[in-house]
């Protein structure tokens, strides 16, 4: 207990989760250490590069039969949207093997649930905290669309009922309805899947550093050192290059760097990384909200600062050079995507005119299951996780932040977390 008569608490990580995490525990009348190796919102983090999508109509988890049959052809396809690198393949491979394990119909079903019932309530949070931090134009809820290209018309309506049986809010639009949310899109983009309850933050940097801002005039600390260890007593010791540090309790939100601290903890998670990659391009497409294509597996975010596009998934751990041939093969989707005509300035744009800072790559931190963890250490009431959170970072930060926060005080939440228990592996 420090002399101030509060609770010491260490949030491991300053992504958007720990931000969250951070944010509501300091507010909530903790003393908050965040410790992260990095500026906080900086361009190291995942939090940084993601596509700015509070994507909650993704409810299905990544892990789909339908899947197993594309996968050749994804990995045969130099412009394809997965990528294994050839030295990791044997290291990624139980995790594959879980992965496929979650395939099972009762186990889809299951975790389908588990997500819809974070993603419910993702968007109510973030319109929470945006007011708190007087951010509510990093929320912008416009919706977003999924466009199909060619003779899409059976895919298109298997796709939505697919959705609606799961009571996502979605619409076929085309002609007129779909110029006006995505202007300038090619002929061969006819028709597109708008899901009306949908938002995108123009600056996915800006809106952590508005959180970052808020915890620090909260009183936050934020200690710039890398995590070496954590020590699993009754108060935890945080060990970095700097010393050590003694807490009441601790809360890991270290994304995909959490595997090593889980397993200091007492947990073996199969933790896995995957790697995003993203595009910047300084031109300016009217669109109106985030549009992903069925066909190409990319997505496209208008931004303060241009279009960002995202979407790729590369295995290749936490130590292997970016392969940045795969934020740059995006650029060939989003010319195909727009009419040259209507957007001259994109159908002139070559990879060289771009700088490097517009190329990024980021890890995204992937459970088997698409479930995150959220949980407090069955052996050490003082330790609690916060990681996992795959391709939805984004959607559930001011969510999960919340949900910690109710954890760590003890109080009952509206949310049943058993499903994002850490020792369902």
């Amino acid at each position: 207990m420090n002399s101030t008569n509060k609770q010491t608490v260490a949030v491991i990580g300053g992504g958007v989760i720990g931000l969250n995490s951070a944010y509501q525990l300091q507010k909530n009348g903790f003393d908050v250490t965040i410790f992260d190796g990095n500026d906080l919102a900086s361009d190291a983090s995942a939090s940084y590069g993601n596509a700015g999508h509070f994507a909650t109509e993704q409810v299905f988890p990544l892990a789909d039969v339908a899947l197993l049959p594309q996968i050749p052809k994804m990995l045969a396809d130099p412009l394809g949207p997965f990528k294994i690198h050839n030295n990791y393949f044997v290291k990624a491979l139980p995790w594959f093997i879980k992965f496929m394990c979650a395939m099972r119909p009762k186990a889809r079903a299951a975790n389908t649930s588990a997500i819809k019932a974070l993603n419910t309530r993702s968007i109510e949070s973030w319109q929470r905290l945006t007011l708190e931090i007087d951010a509510q134009a990093l929320l912008i809820l416009n919706g977003s669309l999924l466009t199909y290209e060619g003779n899409g018309e059976c895919q298109i309506q298997k796709d939505l009922l697919h959705y609606q049986a799961q009571g996502v809010a979605v619409e076929i639009v085309m002609g007129e309805a779909l110029a006006t949310l995505a202007p300038n899109l090619s002929s061969g983009v006819s028709k597109a899947l708008y899901f009306t309850q949908v938002g995108h933050t123009p600056s996915p940097a800006l809106l952590c550093q508005k959180i970052a801002q808020s915890f620090t005039a909260l009183g936050g600390e934020h200690v710039v050192a890398h995590v070496t260890k954590v020590t699993n007593t009754d108060s935890p010791v945080i060990s970095t290059e700097l010393g050590k540090r003694v807490f009441d309790k601790i809360v890991l939100c270290a994304g995909a760097h959490s595997k090593v601290f889980a397993k200091q903890l007492g947990y073996d998670v199969p933790l896995e990384t995957e790697r995003g990659y993203h595009l910047m391009l300084p031109v300016d497409t009217d669109l109106q909200c985030p549009v992903a294509s069925s066909d190409r597996k990319f997505i496209m975010t208008p931004m303060d600062h241009g279009l960002r596009l995202a979407g790729t998934v590369e295995f290749a751990g936490l130590d292997n050079a970016p392969d940045h041939r795969r934020s740059e093969m995006l650029l060939t989707h989003a010319k195909a995507m727009f009419s040259s005509c209507g957007l001259p300035q994109l159908a002139e744009l070559s990879i060289e005119q771009l700088s490097e800072q517009a190329r990024w790559m980021g890890f995204r931190p992937s459970l088997p299951d698409s479930l995150p963890i959220i949980d407090r250490s069955p052996s050490n009431s003082s330790v609690f996780f916060n990681f996992g959170h795959q391709h939805l970072g984004l959607t559930w930060g001011a969510l999960c932040g919340e949900l910690i926060k109710d954890l760590v005080l003890g109080q009952s939440s509206t949310l049943d977390i058993t499903p994002y228990r850490i020792t369902r592996f």
